[in-house]
């Protein structure tokens, strides 16, 4: 589904802005964020950290942006059967 764009929106779309994301990671921890432009520029920064020992990497293109009037509200959920069983009546204490 295409979303038209908003005519307030003064962002220019050909605005070069980082859009990968490099994270850098030993045993675990996060040591070190980079974000670049392109996929190329991160293999550079992947090929870097690894360099260093016991370092893995993780990349995440951030290319999809959300822009106040492209984001979709959730639709309303309506209960189903199952999340609301028939109940059922209690006459009391047995006696």
């Amino acid at each position: 589904m295409a979303v038209d764009p908003d005519p307030n929106d003064t962002a220019d779309p050909n605005d070069a802005a980082p859009t990968v994301e490099v994270r850098a990671f030993r045993h675990g921890e996060l040591i070190g964020r980079e974000l670049v432009e392109s996929e190329e520029q991160a293999a550079l920064v992947v090929d870097r950290w690894s360099e260093l020992e016991g370092v893995t990497c993780e990349v995440d293109d951030l290319s999809v942006l959300h822009r106040p009037g492209q984001v979709f509200e959730p639709a309303e959920a309506y209960p189903t059967d199952e999340d609301y069983p028939e109940a059922v009546a209690d006459d009391g204490p047995s006696r």
